[in-house]
């Protein structure tokens, strides 16, 4: 190895970022507002317009945003569909009305209507929207319509294309069908919907069906991406709608975790879309960032941005979040097709709860210069040894609270800055501090030596000087990040290093690999143990259980206790059976590593466990980068 200075802040080193749907995403993409956000805001009894879709009409050249527009939380209030026209290429936004609504003599009987998506063909504009009864949960589904005009009036079908209450259950779980976007292809229609398990609040399935005609009669559905198989897909994502472009379909997600800031980019040639072989990862992660304003306090909210594409090669976004009254918005973003990412600089922010990153290098000695604007709290972390999950493998989760624990880091906040340490339990003791006060931009230098002593700065003037004695082992220095607090938004101008560089080592724990499977705790027990490498695991209640890992990385370490109640565990990576691993033993012998794999070429791997006879401790995963 060499010394090297690199700046992190640049989107070249974009992929050198940790990033996860629970833990955020440091986001590097091109997005510029649109002046005039928000188009429209949510007021009682219809608290929250928290999805929509663009639609550009190649007839009049009008511009319309069809907005899904519910009550809060979902509920009571039945929902409907509202639409606004642009006449001056998105500039400006006239609100045209309710566009459709539940009919008490129609199989909806009154219920919701609140999600649709438009193709203009052969004269017509065809419609396919999600719909349900007052209590959608037991009943609800598909449906199609069709009009002379994108205002309507709209013709609707006299039965649904799905009436989840008569569909098989896919997987043995997945049945609700909702959130359809209608495409056209050369030889044929194709609808992009999703499915999800009111039993299991974790998971969620992108799914196609097709048809000779968008009124039917469509095909069965046909499973894209999921969390329950053996390859990699991070959970917790959420799709809709879904755009065409250069003859692929793209289908961006977010995440529902609780700050929702972790966005990806699915993609198929658009002729091979209802093959699931057929799809990627286009873009994973700095998809999106969240600004900090009034309008966009809650990040991304409802499912993910509705995507278009015009003639001058630029990538119109409609996208929903909610202020800080919960009250939904409606918004526009742009940014070049071709330029997905801006060359330098990245936004990192806590919508809701906090956040944290890490590099996938670290380093022994180094000299560190960055710049950062911050409103909150944020953490620049070193000597980092803590452990990744979420606290409930569920929509809106958050950080395990063993994340925040084992590290080293200068703490800024709107009083000021200290040196802190966390302990294994995650005690923070500050070590020194000062005051800063209205301090939104911050210029640092931090710099650790070879004789273990360090120098902060800031603004070119000295902070602090001094020795910190180090949690980490000699051999292995820890991990370098940037710990977030709740509503904080951060802001990385430079994040250059000077040092030897190191790959960094990042455990995961057993939540993570319980979310990852979208298993809930039903068939699990959670364990406070010494046994266990950071005093907690899971154990397997019941035969037949499966556990999954979605990770980055190029060398994947399994830790786990044997014992005397303890049986074999199956090794699954990336679909391919590795090992057989048997957790049995006379006494109980403390969490060891007990498969390693070979040095991985491929980012993306998933690591999936499943039990073959006697109880399995679930305990984490070590992963090299």
């Amino acid at each position: 190895m060499r010394v090297l200075t690199t700046d992190f802040a640049e989107s070249r080193c974009a992929q050198m970022w940790l990033r996860h749907p629970v833990y955020g995403d440091p986001s590097f993409d091109a997005f510029e507002r649109i002046p005039g956000n928000p188009i429209h805001q949510g007021a009682p009894p219809f608290d929250w317009p928290v999805n929509g879709f663009l639609f550009h009409d190649p007839v009049s050249t009008n511009d319309y945003i069809y907005v899904g527009d519910y009550g809060r939380d979902y509920g009571p209030q039945v929902s409907r569909c509202i639409l606004y026209r642009s006449t001056d290429g998105m500039k400006s936004w006239t609100n045209v009305g309710v566009l459709l609504k539940g009919d008490p003599d129609r199989f909806e009987k009154g219920g919701h209507t609140p999600d649709a998506s438009l193709v203009y063909d052969a004269g017509r504009y065809h419609m396919v929207y999600d719909w349900g009864t007052a209590n959608y949960n037991e009943e609800g589904g598909l449906a199609y319509a069709w009009a002379e005009s994108p205002e309507g009036p709209w013709h609707r079908a006299p039965e649904p294309i799905t009436r989840n209450s008569t569909l098989p259950k896919m997987l043995g779980r997945y049945q609700r069908t909702y959130a359809p976007t209608l495409i056209r292809r050369k030889h044929d229609w194709l609808i992009v919907a999703m499915m999800d398990a009111a039993t299991h609040p974790n998971t969620w399935v992108l799914c196609v069906i097709t048809a000779q005609s968008p009124d039917g009669p469509w095909s069965e559905r046909r499973l894209i991406r999921h969390v329950l198989g053996n390859d990699f897909h991070p959970p917790l994502m959420e799709f809709y709608p879904a755009f065409t472009q250069d003859e692929f379909l793209y289908a961006p997600a977010c995440s529902v975790a609780l700050n929702r800031n972790f966005n990806i980019l699915f993609r198929a040639p658009l002729e091979q879309a209802d093959d699931l072989t057929a799809w990627e990862i286009a873009q994973y992660g700095s998809l999106w960032h969240s600004e900090n304003v009034e309008n966009e306090h809650y990040g991304l909210w409802g499912q993910t941005f509705s995507g278009a594409v015009d003639g001058h090669g630029t990538l119109w976004a409609m996208f929903n979040s909610r202020d800080a009254g919960g009250f939904g918005t409606v918004n526009l973003a742009r940014r070049p097709w071709n330029q997905p990412m801006r060359p330098r600089g990245f936004v990192f922010s806590g919508n809701q709860g906090p956040g944290f990153t890490c590099l996938r290098q670290t380093f022994r000695e180094f000299d560190m210069d960055a710049t950062f604007r911050l409103s909150g709290t944020a953490l620049l972390i070193w000597d980092w040894h803590g452990a990744l999950g979420p606290d409930l493998p569920q929509a809106d989760a958050t950080l395990h609270p063993l994340a925040r624990t084992r590290f080293q880091a200068v703490e800024l906040s709107p009083s000021g800055w200290a040196i802190v340490s966390a302990d294994e339990s995650g005690k923070m003791i500050r070590l020194a501090s000062g005051s800063a006060v209205n301090q939104g931009i911050w210029k640092l230098k931090l710099s650790r030596q070879a004789n273990g002593e360090f120098r902060l700065s800031a603004d070119g003037r000295e902070l602090w000087t001094g020795s910190l004695e180090s949690a980490a082992p000699k051999t292995y220095p820890g991990g370098i990040g940037l710990w977030i607090e709740p509503h904080t938004h951060l802001a990385v101008e430079k994040f250059q290093i000077k040092g030897e560089p190191v790959p960094a080592r990042i455990t995961y724990l057993a939540h993570e690999a319980l979310l990852g499977a979208g298993e809930t705790f039903e068939r699990w027990q959670e364990l406070r143990s010494e046994e266990f490498r950071f005093g907690t695991g899971l154990l397997s209640l019941q035969a037949n259980t499966q556990i999954k890992w979605n990770v980055t990385g190029r060398r994947l370490t399994l830790w786990s206790p044997r014992g005397p109640d303890f049986g074999k565990v199956r090794v699954i990576l990336n679909g391919k059976r590795m090992a057989v691993v048997d957790l049995q033993a006379d006494h109980p012998i403390k969490s060891q590593p007990i498969w390693t794999s070979k040095k991985l070429r491929k980012p993306f791997h998933s690591l999936v466990c499943q039990t073959m006879d006697g109880s399995f401790p679930v305990d984490c995963l070590e992963v090299e980068e």
